[in-house]
């Protein structure tokens, strides 16, 4: 399998992140589009493409973290799937092979003994736009090696409307699952039965420790099998060392390389 790292915020720039993959013989960095200088407007393909070949490396892409094409109201819905599409024109352009995407549940209701998602209560309709969204990655994703690869996130685990929807993603060959270890740990295992389930599906791991609620550890710093973790992927798997520090990836590294994951 091939290992990256995340675009860090110590790193001034993605020729920093590749240079810093280079030095830890990692294979590929995550952009994540979240950061103003890596917007799909202002990355420069080109000079992408020459930082890539100059350290060998390659690109995944964690989409915009605050994207949910399938808000309700047409008009935000319609400008993040403008947002979405430009996301994976960039990632053809690079050849990435995943895409990250987290999804969002949307808004809700808060009612004296219970909190209703309006996503659960308006369900045909959220249907429709998932759909709809299937289509258009099938469409702009055709002929490409990219693949868009759904997350489990720390903030609340897959809704029942997202699970409802799940079997309809993972029919389209433009879709996978990311696991996110530490995410997993965090929300006490509820989303677990989804990896066990779809575990074929599984083509993108964000691997980092954690502890209690405490995730994005140096790996060996928590509580996480992380051998078993990466024992779910295939050899033809991305896996992010998504630790947010330089010293926190070395640590990573050095911890992966102590098991003779990494050479």
């Amino acid at each position: 399998m091939k290992f990256g790292l995340p675009t860090l915020v110590e790193c001034k720039s993605i020729r920093e992140c590749a240079e810093l993959a280079g030095e830890l013989g990692l294979d590929f960095v995550e952009i994540n589009m979240s950061f103003p200088d890596y917007t799909a407007g202002r990355l420069n393909i080109e000079e992408l493409r020459e930082i890539a070949e100059e350290y060998g490396i390659f690109y995944t892409i964690h989409a915009d973290e605050a994207l949910n094409p399938f808000d309700f109201n047409c008009k935000v819905s319609e400008c993040y799937f403008d947002v979405f599409r430009d996301t994976l024109k960039v990632a053809k352009a690079i050849s990435a092979p995943v895409v990250n995407l987290h999804l969002q549940k949307g808004i809700y209701v808060t009612l004296p003994e219970r909190v209703i998602l309006l996503t659960d209560v308006y369900f045909e309709e959220y249907r429709r736009r998932v759909v709809e969204f299937i289509d258009m990655c099938d469409s702009e994703l055709r002929g490409s090696i990219t693949k868009v690869a759904i997350e489990n996130v720390d903030s609340n685990p897959f809704s029942t409307s997202q699970l409802t929807m799940l079997p309809d993603f993972l029919k389209s060959r433009s879709f996978g699952l990311t696991l996110d270890t530490g995410h997993e740990m965090c929300l006490d295992y509820k989303d677990t039965h989804v990896f066990e389930k779809y575990g074929e599906s599984v083509i993108h791991m964000h691997l980092h420790d954690c502890k209690g609620k405490k995730p994005h550890l140096a790996l060996g710093d928590g509580d996480i099998d992380v051998l078993k973790k990466l024992s779910m992927l295939t050899e033809d798997a991305t896996c992010l060392i998504e630790v947010k520090t330089i010293d926190g990836l070395r640590k990573s590294v050095d911890y992966l390389k102590r098991h003779n994951v990494l050479k």
